[in-house]
């Protein structure tokens, strides 16, 4: 009989080892989840084109929706004229500087020599003086025309500015998408009005999910980055893989108090695993299991 027990508790042993070592992993539930990215217009106007509805694959950089542009190239149109108007002054301006520079070489070249013929006794004062008076009034043409060309200079950078201002709400107008992805929700319809920063479409990139689990402060060591663990879905019997791979560096459920050995067993570390999905099974939201 005591051979009998001994050999039952050995048993019982090797029983508990096998399966500790098979499921002594530990068991959290949790959540589904992935960044999802907000495509929103940012400029104001009607959706004038909306490509994709929801569910549909989209690659980066595809054109989604587009928002009516037809003012804004009218705007780009004008101030296109208004740049070629100031081209033309700028250059009739520069032929009437090089014509004015041109006169005042001439009045102070013959400045120049009326005043050493007027030492000679060749010239009179009154003919210097016209001459004199003939070189400051060009000098005052020609500086009156560099104020001009600096006020047209200035004025080109204005519009020059607000062209540009113009082609990046003319390029805004095209929403693209900013990764290769899913399209999952669509908030806007076509020939709707939108304002700059409303969301017309969310985007998400589900060939890697987050698995995001909480795990108590007792068990917290027992879970490390890069560690692997099998995840279950009740939609699926298929066994996915996820990898952990960030470990919450603060508690959630924290007393304010002192903590005591039973408030310490209430508290839980958030912990996120990226989960491969190539089939797209896995979906936002679901609830998995998730197994060290």
């Amino acid at each position: 009989m005591k051979k009998n027990i001994v050999l039952w508790t050995a048993l019982s042993f090797i029983l508990a080892a096998c399966s500790n070592e098979k499921g002594s992993g530990l068991m959290y539930d949790g959540r589904l989840d992935t960044d999802i990215i907000q495509v929103s217009a940012k400029i104001a106007g009607t959706i004038d084109s909306l490509l994709v509805e929801e569910g549909d694959v989209v690659r980066k950089n595809q054109l989604l929706a587009k928002i009516e542009t037809d003012r804004i190239e009218a705007q780009l149109k004008l101030e296109d004229a208004q740049l070629s108007e100031l081209q033309t002054s700028t250059q009739a301006l520069q032929a009437q500087a090089e014509q004015v520079k041109a006169q005042l070489r001439l009045a102070e070249k013959t400045l120049a020599k009326t005043q050493k013929m007027l030492k000679e006794g060749a010239a009179t004062d009154q003919k210097r003086d016209e001459l004199s008076t003939q070189v400051d009034v060009l000098r005052a043409k020609m500086q009156a025309i560099r104020a001009q060309q600096a006020t047209l200079t200035a004025r080109k950078k204005q519009l020059q500015a607000k062209r540009e201002l113009t082609r990046l709400n003319l390029r805004d107008a095209r929403l693209l998408s900013p990764i290769d992805g899913l399209v999952i929700n669509k908030f806007k319809n076509l020939k709707e009005v939108v304002q700059p920063g409303v969301t017309v479409l969310d985007v998400a990139d589900l060939s890697t999910m987050e698995a995001v689990i909480y795990v108590p402060l007792v068990e917290l060591d027992k879970v490390k980055i890069g560690q692997k663990a099998a995840l279950h879905i009740d939609a699926s019997d298929r066994t996915f893989e996820g990898r952990v791979k960030w470990i919450a560096s603060e508690a959630e459920f924290t007393p304010k108090t002192i903590l005591t050995r039973e408030t310490r067993e209430t508290l839980v570390y958030a912990v996120k695993l990226a989960v491969p999905n190539p089939d797209g099974i896995l979906k936002i939201g679901m609830p998995v299991e998730v197994e060290f």
